[in-house]
């Protein structure tokens, strides 16, 4: 299996928990899935430990049809503070039916959100990404 021409959204937030951020996205890229981070804004996100990321994507510029799947991680700090530009983008993939995975307190945050979000398809914790990477995987490789 292999996520060969596949495209991925990662969200990206200040105070993000490192594992939950960067797992999907490493292990996304080393399965050759074109990965774009989409942060609140221009400048860079931190995570709690103090390392920064910078998006590489306007979440305005992305365009749902091109999108396979949207990973939502959490934050050591509580919820997200996600900007209206990533509400939007949320909320047009989630109407395109692009399939959301989440993790930790990034499942609560599409959950308020969007309402729903599949059960299968969050992490309750970094603990957990080795499965839902494999879900995530299944699904779009199969």
């Amino acid at each position: 299996m292999s996520l060969s021409n596949r495209s991925i959204v990662v969200f990206a937030f200040d105070g993000y928990q490192e594992l939950e951020f960067w797992y999907p996205v490493l292990r996304a890229r080393e399965e050759g899935a074109e990965v774009k981070v989409v942060g609140p804004g221009d400048g860079p996100c931190e995570s709690h430990l103090g390392y920064p990321v910078l998006g590489d994507s306007a979440a305005d510029e992305v365009v749902s049809e091109d999108v396979d799947a949207l990973v939502v991680p959490g934050t050591v700090t509580g919820r997200p503070a996600i900007s209206n530009a990533q509400v939007s983008l949320l909320r047009r993939l989630r109407a395109a039916q692009v399939p959301i995975y989440a993790s930790g307190s990034g499942a609560h945050l599409v959950r308020e959100v969007v309402l729903d979000v599949d059960p299968d398809r969050v992490a309750a914790d970094a603990d957990a990404l080795p499965s839902l990477f494999i879900r995530l995987r299944t699904e779009l490789a199969g």
